[in-house]
Order: structure tokens, then C-alpha cells, then sequence
């Protein structure tokens, strides 16, 4: 409802101590604004799920005999929010695979890997010192007994870092440019 949203927004701005999802941003997009999101989404993880010190507390929940594994490590801050890790060696150069995930391929490519994708519009193209986004809005498709899904997000292509690993990620913002479809439940996904 409205006022749902005016307080998610309050405690989004106010830096609650409730748990909230997404960045806010302003009305009128700005491409350092969502470069400054990603990076801090981005620093987050580097420090509560990729540190190498954590290694040893993720929890492995599915193992395939392909090798592809899923693995949970509970969220330091939100323990509703755990941060989930599949790992797997995929057949193909980098760059197919990097085209396979690419936004310009999810009418082909997403429905392969998640059977509730239902839509996705680019809504914006940004670039910020090197670093490539795109702010989208990804719909599902009823789930069970979930409500039909709404993403609005930044999808981000990093700079190579300096070992030669490429860098994506999500970061899942907020702004009233792309308020929630009213007929859809908002819903959050950061990654990197």
C-alpha cells in the first residue's frame, strides 16, 4: 500500500535498524548514484560472504554429480536474508558464458534456468569510471503460493580484476521512476 511504501522508504532513509532490502535512489536516475549502490553492495559482500576467512561456515545444501554445488552462509546483520553460493564449471570460453547471462539474452536464455521467469524490461543504460549498468525490472511468474514477483534492478558489468576474474552483479534499487507493478509482490536479489 501507499503508506507501506512511505514507511519502507522512511526506514530505508532514516538507516533503521530494521532489516530493509534494496538501495534507494532519487526519482531522476543518476549513473554515479547506481555505480556508488553497486559498490557498496559489492564491498558488503566482499566482507560478510566472500572473505576468505568465512570459508569454512558455509553450509553445503545440494551437491550434483556434475559438480555444481549450492552452498548457504547466514547473513551477519539479517539472519532471514542468507546469502546463497552455487558454484559450478560450465562448458564454454568466458565470453559465452558471459553472453548466456547477459540481459540482452534473458528471452532466450532465462526460462533454461529459472522455470518462473516471466519477463524483463530494460529500463535505462548507465556508465560510470569503467563500469557498464543497466537498470531493469525482471517479472515472475506466480510461485506456489507466492504472489507474482517484481525485481527493479541494476545489473552491472565490472572492470576485470587485476587476477583476471570478470565481476558482475545485481543490486536491487528503489525509486519512484519505477514504483512496483501494482498487481505484482516487490521483491529484492543482489548478487555479485
Amino acid at each position: 500500500t501507499e503508506s507501506d511504501q512511505y514507511l519502507f522508504h522512511k526506514f530505508a532513509n532514516n538507516n533503521s535498524q530494521l532489516p530493509h532490502r534494496g538501495k534507494v535512489i532519487s526519482e531522476k536516475v543518476k549513473a554515479s548514484e547506481l555505480a556508488k549502490a553497486y559498490q557498496s553492495i559489492k564491498e558488503e559482500y566482499g566482507r560478510l560472504a566472500l572473505n576468505p576467512s568465512l570459508k569454512n561456515k558455509w553450509q553445503l545444501l545440494n551437491s550434483h554429480p556434475d559438480g555444481s554445488e549450492v552452498s548457504l552462509l547466514e547473513h551477519e546483520t539479517d539472519p532471514y536474508c542468507p546469502y546463497v553460493r552455487m558454484t559450478s564449471i560450465m562448458p564454454g570460453s568466458i565470453q559465452d558464458l558471459w553472453d548466456f547471462l547477459s540481459l540482452d539474452n534473458w528471452s532466450e536464455t532465462m526460462s533454461k534456468i529459472d522455470p518462473f521467469y516471466e519477463g524483463l524490461s530494460v529500463l535505462g543504460e548507465y556508465r560510470h569510471r569503467g563500469i557498464e549498468m543497466k537498470l531493469a525490472r525482471k517479472t515472475l511468474k506466480r510461485i506456489l503460493s507466492f504472489g507474482k514477483r517484481d525485481f527493479t534492478f541494476v545489473s552491472v558489468s565490472d572492470q576485470p580484476q587485476t587476477d583476471g576474474t570478470w565481476v558482475s552483479g545485481t543490486v536491487s534499487v528503489i525509486t519512484d521512476e519505477f514504483p512496483r507493478r501494482s498487481d505484482y509482490v516487490r521483491a529484492f536479489q543482489d548478487s555479485i
